[in-house]
């Protein structure tokens, strides 16, 4: 099971679900205890706490902040010592709906993928995210220039997805555009004029990268003709950036095109970076696809079913596919059933379909993730699961297949 991309998946809808709390005043807590950290020690803080949340004047308040308060307690003596990466808690009273006094206590425990840098109490009306988030941007960051005399464009790669940071114009004229000027002349203007244009580049691409520079894996450099090589010959780049150039490439492109056709060109420059693992698994879809059909699964409905039957190697899906395993079990006769429909559906269908055998409308509903649920039934035959990113060409070739698609170890009989 590749579990990399599974992993930083659920990292980051979990956040986002935490994201998306919030409480009715400053009864959310976030407690972040870094490695080394004494548990017992911990407790002690927080029954200080604890008792200083008794001089809260709004009764409810006080009620909800000191219960949040005591599951945290309750839940670190499940601990002897502080996990290797620390614990990020969250806990507080959540409304169930517009009146007050509907709230429900919930909490919510994160070893963190990498160590929590120092102890941190917060109470306030949402939960305090920001160090999880920063450990859930992606740490692969390589910076790409595309130019030829015409101009450049500077774009950042963070894990699958790239963003242009600066454009830059060019006004170097044409060779054949010497008009009344001698050629000499206007050979001479031109290299003046080239010279100007890779020094505005230069400048901008030093403006744009060097913030980022202690995250920046490595420069490549591209273009179509000679001016990517002289541009790197000169002293354009600040020379901690140039330092760091892993490649400099030649193109048929320019532009935004040629960023597309640079990334293509690098990988194995980019060998272990997010978007490498990705777009070798699509690949390999297509390839087999094409080869044969027969040992390919796409769609939700044939994919589950690959997965059910064991046949699936390796099932590609993207991050935001929008179906919910339901299962729902009638309250009234006990019919159960089981299905896949798409998240914008789920409430309508489930509250307006009745028991198909005894046709009450009462029913126990449980709903998951489709890719919680593709991910469990891999683990099962050890399948692996590649969750990839949809703002990718990649995932605009996966959404062709309804957003995932499975290998298949044999035929269908």
């Amino acid at each position: 099971m590749k579990s990399s991309s599974i992993s930083k998946y659920k990292f980051r809808k979990l956040l986002k679900m935490l994201k998306e709390k919030q409480g009715r005043g400053t009864e959310l807590i976030s407690l972040y205890i870094p490695p080394g950290r004494n548990i017992f020690d911990v407790g002690n803080y927080l029954r200080q706490e604890q008792d200083q949340a008794g001089n809260i004047k709004d009764k409810l308040t006080r009620k909800n902040v000191q219960s949040s308060i005591e599951k945290l307690i309750q839940y670190l003596k499940l601990y002897r010592k502080t996990p290797p990466n620390g614990l990020a808690l969250f806990c507080g009273a959540i409304p169930r709906g517009p009146v007050r006094g509907t709230e429900k206590i919930e909490m919510y425990a994160i070893e963190p993928p990498e160590p929590v840098r120092s102890f941190m109490y917060v109470c306030d009306q949402t939960f305090y995210l920001e160090p999880l988030e920063e450990m859930a941007r992606e740490k692969d960051v390589y910076a790409l220039l595309v130019l030829d005399r015409g101009g450049g464009v500077i774009a950042l790669l963070r894990g699958a997805n790239y963003s242009v940071v600066n454009k830059v114009s060019s006004d170097v004229p044409p060779k054949h555009s010497a008009g009344g000027w001698s050629q000499r002349r206007f050979e001479r203007i031109r290299e003046e004029k080239v010279h100007e244009f890779f020094k505005k580049f230069g400048d901008a691409a030093n403006k744009s990268l060097l913030p980022y520079l202690s995250e920046l894996k490595g420069v490549i450099i591209g273009g179509p003709g000679d001016a990517r090589e002289l541009f790197e010959q000169g002293n354009y780049l600040d020379y901690r950036l140039k330092s760091k150039i892993l490649a400099n490439l030649p193109l048929s492109y320019s532009g935004e095109g040629g960023l597309r056709e640079l990334i293509e060109k690098s990988m194995d420059v980019l060998k272990g970076a997010a978007l490498v693992e990705e777009k070798e698994a699509v690949d390999k879809i297509f390839r087999t696809l094409a080869r044969n059909p027969n040992l390919v699964a796409y769609g939700v409905k044939d994919v589950l079913q690959s997965l059910m039957s064991g046949q699936a190697e390796m099932v590609v899906v993207l991050n935001d596919l929008d179906y919910l395993h339901v299962k729902r079990t009638c309250q009234n006769c006990g019919f159960e059933e089981e299905k896949f429909i798409k998240a914008e559906e789920f409430e309508t269908q489930e509250n307006s379909m009745p028991c198909p055998k005894c046709g009450s409308t009462t029913f126990e509903v449980e709903k998951e993730d489709i890719i919680d649920y593709i991910v469990t039934l891999a683990e099962a035959i050890s399948a692996d699961v590649i969750v990839i990113s949809s703002e990718t060409e990649w995932g605009e070739q996966l959404k062709s297949l309804g957003g995932v698609a499975a290998l298949l170890r044999y035929e269908a009989s």
